[in-house]
């Protein structure tokens, strides 16, 4: 059980990571936008996926604190 713990911590901190660097790589493009066309456009859809982004990346910290938690415990 423990090595299935462990399997699922770090593939939850996998996530979290892709998580944050295409957050990160949103915010970046969206310093872009007022130079291209359709800025508003592509700044409403940037901010849904982040939103959602958000929402997956809290989510998977919560994950990583649940299985931190447990592995503490036992070992």
């Amino acid at each position: 059980m423990k090595r299935s713990m462990k399997r699922k911590l770090v593939k939850a901190r996998m996530i979290l990571n892709q998580t944050v660097q295409r957050m990160l790589d949103i915010n970046h493009t969206r310093k872009r936008l007022p130079y291209l066309d359709n800025a508003r456009v592509k700044e409403r859809a940037l901010d849904e996926e982040l939103k959602v982004l958000n929402k997956i990346a809290d989510h998977h910290a919560r994950l990583i604190q649940h299985y931190e938690d447990n592995l503490g415990k036992r070992g």
